[in-house]
């Protein structure tokens, strides 16, 4: 298991490092959000499918972050967006926070999915080393 909490660490500071490359790299705010959110579901996506494949990891801080990520801010905030496509960012609501706010909210979520991991990470890496 290090060496898959290894890799998961290493493919969310991808995505984190991604986003900016995508706004900078398209023009049009709106299209680069929908392909920056694409890619933070996607993760979400990736993370709850192995804990479905896998009890022991749906035990464990990784995989309940990354299921609050995918379903309490990843998934809500690309939907609303695209449901109020015509609607400026900071126009849209979601769970009642304004869109920056509730990306605010999104970022500190992903924070802490970032912090399991490394915790995953560290314990893993611990008891391969006890042995």
């Amino acid at each position: 298991m290090k060496k898959f909490y290894a890799w998961l660490l290493f493919v969310e500071l991808l995505v984190v490092a991604a986003a900016p490359v995508i706004f900078t790299t398209i023009q049009s705010r709106l299209i680069a959000g929908m392909m920056a959110g694409a890619i933070f579901v996607a993760l979400g996506i990736f993370i709850v499918m192995i804990g479905v494949q896998n009890r022991a990891f749906r035990k464990t801080p990784t995989f309940w972050m990354g299921a609050l990520h995918l379903f309490g801010s990843a998934l809500p905030l690309l939907i609303t967006r695209l449901m109020n496509f015509s609607a400026g960012f900071e126009d849209v609501r979601v769970f009642g926070l304004p869109g920056p706010v509730f990306h605010q909210v999104s970022t500190g979520i992903f924070a802490l999915l970032m912090l399991a991991t490394v915790f995953d990470l560290v314990r893993a890496w611990r008891a391969k080393a006890s042995l």
